[in-house]
């Protein structure tokens, strides 16, 4: 028995000891370094801090969110007691999604470095320098076992100064990142986003991920910005007068020209820094296709048909006709889908700006506009069918005349950007007499029933739409969101420093989105009531010429319109951010959750 206990007491000896000089020490596995933005906190202002941690191969800790009861989370805290600071909440980084030993599930952890962000709300009263110290709670684990839970302690003296220019930003790479976001809102990296490019050709592969980018490219025919290639389609392609073989390579064209003008418009705004769509800020550029469409129609009410001079009607043909003819068509009109942009569409231009590959952004561009002009072929092969059909029939020349409307109301609709206040009014306008026209003044196919039953169908459809679009809006009982506009990054970082949490809306006054969302969800009375808890921003995008407006794009890295970004004190939650109408319901569980 004597010789069995002194036996076991060896074996524990000797297995106590491999444990203890086996494993790593604290410092072999985390270091901590404790930055700050400036070189000097500002009395009666805030600092903002971070914690680099860097966590040695193989070992991980894990996050304070998405894990079992049982596992131990990282936990940093600045002692404040008696400090002339308060300490705001941590923010933290997404976290990983691997799988370990023992568990079913898989454990969101952070390996390799760790940035922990939060702010010190200077009393205006500090002087001198203030000592931040503080410890990392945490618990090191590999794919197979877990230390002990141990801390680390960190400590740094910043100087204090009384004013902002006495303080320079440092540290910039770090503290402009925005990436944190706060506990709750770790999102799980096992289910990528449909924003995070990267992350698809990570997981799929380059060659897979073109073709998600050439479905995304499908799902952008679904966005307000797109319909009106489809009515601008079967005008082009309805009136035309060519073979099977021929109305093939046309329609091509015509799609590849869009897909051309997306790509190059991709391109040019990932590369420099540009926002999407922004060509049609340009007034030139929207009167330029207006003239296009007015002269296509014109060519539907039979202008052309007139003694006009060779070189016009040389020149008119060829714009309705021809490959080439298609070809320039579609280059025009890809811009209309320009200022459309939702998620997948941005996450693809921060890919492209990041790898500076000007072939890859080039390609991955074109396949998403194919994806996207893919509808269009169908959409003109089958438009062309009209031109197999009897010429001589009075009817046919009501079809051109409805076409012809079409292609002017297309005109209006981008011009509405330069008419301001009298957009609506001269397109409801256009649409009542447009309607009216059809069913008093135009006497094609008398004595076709059906088709006049059709055309005074489409007449009465667009006069109820023209009435409805002349109706002013109403005004909102009690006023609505109470927005503020800053002329200047100044007047911008004051507001942000304000106690409530921020909500910005970025728009263009060329993005029709932008409008859906001032029409029906910021009126909303829930998204109204819940908006005085927010210190509301807007910002104007259409023009970016001004200093404040490239300022604004390179900080917030906006990429396209309409954005929507929330912060609390100065800090963007990033989880937050979206891009694209969003109607009353879910844009009020977007504030809630920055509350």
């Amino acid at each position: 028995m004597g010789q069995s206990f002194k036996l076991l007491l060896i074996t524990l000896s000797i297995l106590f000891a491999l444990n203890l000089f086996g494993q790593p020490t604290q410092d072999d596995v985390l270091t901590v370094e404790l930055i700050s933005s400036r070189d000097a906190g500002v009395a009666g202002e805030v600092l903002d801090v971070a914690l680099i941690i860097d966590i040695s191969h193989p070992w991980h800790v894990y996050a304070p969110v998405g894990n079992d009861e049982f596992t131990i989370p990282i936990q940093p805290t600045i002692n404040a007691e008696g400090q002339a600071y308060t300490v705001s909440d941590w923010l933290y980084p997404e976290a990983e999604m691997i799988s370990v030993a023992g568990v079913e599930e898989p454990a969101a952890v952070y390996g390799n470095r760790l940035i922990l962000r939060t702010s010190l709300e200077l009393a205006s009263s500090a002087t001198g320098s203030i000592g931040i110290s503080g410890e990392v709670y945490y618990q090191a684990c590999d794919d197979e076992k877990c230390l002990l839970p141990t801390a680390i302690n960190f400590r740094s003296d910043i100087p204090i100064v009384n004013s902002a220019s006495e303080s320079i930003l440092i540290n910039t790479a770090i503290f402009s990142a925005e990436e944190s976001v706060e506990p709750n809102e770790i999102v799980h990296l096992d289910e990528p986003d449909d924003d995070e490019i990267s992350g698809l050709v990570d997981q799929y592969g380059l060659i897979l991920t073109f073709v998600i980018i050439f479905l995304g490219g499908l799902a952008l025919n679904l966005t307000p910005c797109v319909y009106p290639l489809i009515p601008i389609t079967i005008s082009f392609f309805g009136g035309t007068e060519s073979g099977k073989g021929r109305t093939f390579w046309m329609a091509l064209a015509y799609v590849l020209g869009i897909a051309v003008t997306y790509s190059i418009l991709g391109v040019v705004a990932a590369l420099g820094g540009g926002l999407f769509g922004a060509l049609l800020t340009n007034p030139y550029v929207l009167i330029g296709i207006a003239i296009i469409l007015v002269g296509l129609s014109l060519s539907m009410f039979g202008v052309y048909e007139f003694r006009l001079p060779t070189g016009l009607m040389t020149a008119a043909s060829q714009s309705k006709a021809g490959v080439f003819g298609s070809f320039f068509m579609g280059l025009t009109l890809g811009i209309v889908a320009a200022p459309c942009v939702g998620p997948f569409v941005i996450g693809l231009l921060t890919y492209v700006a990041a790898q500076q590959n000007v072939v890859l952004g080039f390609t991955m561009f074109f396949t998403l506009a194919m994806g996207l002009g893919l509808p269009y072929l169908f959409l003109a092969m089958y438009s062309s069918k009209l031109s197999s059909l009897p010429r001589s029939g009075a009817w046919m020349i009501g079809v051109r005349v409805i076409f012809g409307l079409v292609l002017i109301a297309m005109a209006i609709y981008f011009l509405m950007p330069l008419l301001g206040d009298y957009a609506n009014p001269v397109m409801a306008i256009f649409l009542i007499g447009s309607g009216v026209y059809l069913i008093i003044f135009d006497k094609s196919a008398e004595n076709n029933s059906g088709f006049n039953r059709i055309k005074q169908s489409i007449a009465i459809i667009l006069i109820i739409i023209g009435t409805w679009m002349g109706i002013p809006e109403p005004k909102i009982e009690g006023g609505g969101i109470a927005w503020k506009h800053p002329a200047t990054m100044e007047a911008l970082d004051a507001l942000l420093a304000e106690d409530n949490p921020v909500m910005i809306d970025v728009f263009a006054d060329w993005c029709i989105p932008c409008k859906e969302m001032d029409k029906f969800t910021f009126p909303d009375i829930e998204v109204i009531r819940l908006s005085a808890k927010f210190t509301a921003v807007k910002i104007d995008l259409t023009h970016q010429s001004g200093e404040f407006e490239k300022q604004f794009l390179e900080r917030f890295s906006i990429k396209g319109v309409p954005s929507y970004i929330f912060l609390n004190r100065g800090v963007e939650i990033s989880s937050l951010r979206s891009t694209g109408f969003e109607n009353a319901e879910d844009f009020l569980k977007r504030m809630q959750k920055a509350l």
